[in-house]
């Protein structure tokens, strides 16, 4: 951590990213958080844990530190969803674990967020993707189609072959017959 003051952070939504980490968003109540420090916080289970932070985000910028006042997003690697809840306070990783203070303190003036160059891991702090979700909904609502058919007798796999096709009509015996033409009385 840089800075005289101590780290206080308080998270107010907690989401995962698949592969990168766990993103804590709040705002930092005091002192100053960078890209590539420890933090440490006591997880729900009642341990006291510590974590890496990747990358900070600020006004959906990349940012390198973040400042008492300010809103951020901290991606978080060496964690777990589970081990943080909302409410949970992220401070400098003391010497020993000590208790936490239930009363925050008062911020100075919010500085200007300054931006810098995005970090080297790619992009804003966003939750994944869902297409895979939406890809995955669309081959279920065809299985169930298909069971449905199947159910009603209108599809049957045993009899579907795909290299059974008519390729053309065949002309019966009779379709060269002429109709009988009855003399009328």
């Amino acid at each position: 951590m840089t800075g005289e003051s101590r780290f206080r952070f308080i998270a107010e939504e907690v989401f995962a990213i698949p592969g990168r980490g766990l993103v804590v968003t709040g705002k930092v109540e005091e002192g100053t958080i960078s890209v590539g420090t420890e933090v440490g916080f006591t997880a729900t289970d009642g341990k006291w844990n510590s974590a890496l932070v990747a990358a900070i985000e600020i006004s959906r910028r990349l940012v390198e530190e973040a400042k008492a006042g300010q809103r951020a997003s901290i991606l978080l690697e060496g964690v777990r969803k589970g081990q943080i809840a909302l409410g949970t306070v992220l401070q400098d990783v003391p010497v020993a674990p000590v208790a936490i203070s239930t009363t925050p303190a008062q911020p100075p003036p919010a500085p200007v967020a300054e931006s810098s160059p995005p970090t080297s891991w790619g992009g804003p702090i966003h939750p994944s993707s869902s297409s895979w979700r939406t890809i995955l909904f669309i081959i279920i609502g065809i299985l169930i189609l298909l069971g449905i058919l199947y159910l009603q007798g209108r599809w049957d796999p045993k009899k579907w072959d795909p290299r059974k096709r008519i390729t053309s009509v065949q002309q019966s015996a009779f379709s060269h017959q002429q109709e009988p033409v009855f003399a009328e009385s």
